[in-house]
């Protein structure tokens, strides 16, 4: 009677664990972060020393994006635009020397609020361009 119980709770648990690993594959995975589509366009970033602030501007328009430092990716997906914008300098500020134009691929990892900068993920950058601040 053992057996019959045990072998019978496996059976019913093997759906729930099978649905909870899809679940949970599904959340880890980066397109799921996305709160809304993501984005090709030009834009530039800057860092702002004074108040630790990185925006990448898509031009032509007022909107700016932000690092995730709360999601998933917690920012890393800025940091090949943190080196590019220091160009080898590791002082305290460099990043600030430099702009970074390119164009970006980014995935808002929250809704747009007007007026409000977006927290995203940088998926890729490509025709970069490193332009010192004058």
């Amino acid at each position: 009677m053992c057996r019959i119980l045990g072998s019978n709770h496996s059976e019913m648990m093997r759906p729930t664990l099978l649905l909870a690993a899809f679940l949970l594959a599904i959340a880890a995975s980066p397109a799921c972060l996305a709160a809304e589509p993501c984005q090709a366009f030009h834009g530039r970033i800057t860092f702002y020393s004074g108040d630790g602030q990185l925006r990448l501007w898509h031009i032509g328009t007022h909107h700016e994006f932000e690092p995730d430092y709360w999601g998933a990716d917690k920012g890393a997906s800025w940091d090949r635009a943190v080196k590019l914008l220091k160009a080898g300098n590791e002082a305290a500020g460099a990043a600030s020397n430099n702009v970074l134009y390119a164009d970006y691929v980014v995935c808002p990892t929250k809704p747009l609020r007007k007026g409000w900068v977006q927290p995203a993920i940088i998926r890729s950058m490509t025709h970069v361009h490193v332009v010192p601040v004058r």
